[in-house]
């Protein structure tokens, strides 16, 4: 068993925050702790209750790709500042470098989402100018070349409100909450009321979801495996991509989530943490 590796995979990989000189650390500004209704742990203490696992920040992931999505949406407009002084067909080429942007800028964005849950969802796509873009795109090809211009200003406002709702995903820290359980002990009887359970034996993937007056959350129950070890896994997911930790101070609340976290989502206190979990490791 590689030293460590348990470490890691729970607080996470210590080059994920550059500015923690290689440390791997159980407590990181803004973290809170869960109400004194849940059974909690940390990686100092061990023993029995939910302990927070951090997830890989997907903010530096998808930095550079959206950078460069801006730059191609610009480029789009050269047809329409430079008609036919390109090699290849304007319009042809608008296609190709507008449909570079969107995907620089969704696609990364979908990929490293890191929430469960299988409902469809176009977040962080800020739809309405996008339609309204795409409308006057087709307008310019069939009245007046000039409706492209009123197009390309609903793209770039699109592109706008795609980029808040990206930013406004990732301001929270990505955390799970874990608790380790033996099989014999998954049963629907150990799920606090309200849950939608989707199986009856312990699964790796989503068990559960809930999403009563929660929005733009919703509460997800998995099961994960690691190495030997089995966990039920809670997370707030925000709009259907991101895991956001609902114990951290930039986590936007409401009276139905608090309600909701005034107490855990399972009436069990799971097994020991084991051993190869626990070390003594420092603070932020």
């Amino acid at each position: 068993m590689d030293v460590g590796k348990e470490q890691e995979w729970l607080l996470g990989e210590s080059s994920w925050w550059p500015n923690s000189d290689g440390r791997l650390l159980t407590t990181r500004i803004g973290d809170l702790s869960p109400p004194k209704s849940w059974i909690y742990t940390d990686p100092e203490s061990g023993g029995i209750g939910w302990m927070r696992q951090r997830l890989k920040p997907v903010g530096p992931q998808i930095l550079y790709t959206s950078a460069w999505s801006l730059f191609f949406l610009i480029a789009s407009i050269v047809p329409l500042i430079l008609p036919n002084k390109v090699p290849i067909d304007d319009q042809l080429l608008a296609i190709i470098l507008f449909s570079t942007s969107w995907f620089l800028i969704l696609i990364p964005y979908l990929w490293y989402s890191n929430a469960n849950n299988e409902i469809f969802s176009i977040f962080p796509l800020d739809y309405i100018s996008f339609c309204l873009g795409l409308m006057f795109f087709i307008l310019h090809i069939i009245i007046n070349s000039n409706l492209g211009w009123i197009g390309f200003f609903f793209f770039i406002l699109s592109w706008i409100r795609t980029i808040r709702n990206i930013s406004n995903s990732l301001k929270v820290n990505s955390s799970r909450w874990l608790l380790p359980i033996s099989l014999s002990d998954f049963s629907q009887d150990i799920f606090s009321q309200g849950w939608k359970i989707s199986t009856n034996k312990f699964r790796n993937g989503l068990i559960a979801t809930k999403s009563d007056n929660f929005s733009p959350y919703s509460a997800e129950l998995t099961g994960v495996s690691y190495r030997d070890f089995n966990f039920i896994a809670f997370s707030m997911v925000f709009r259907n991509r991101i895991i956001h930790d609902p114990f951290n101070v930039n986590f936007v609340s409401n009276t139905h989530i608090n309600d909701f976290l005034s107490s855990p989502p399972l009436q069990i206190s799971g097994e020991y943490w084991p051993e190869s979990f626990i070390r003594e490791i420092e603070e932020e």
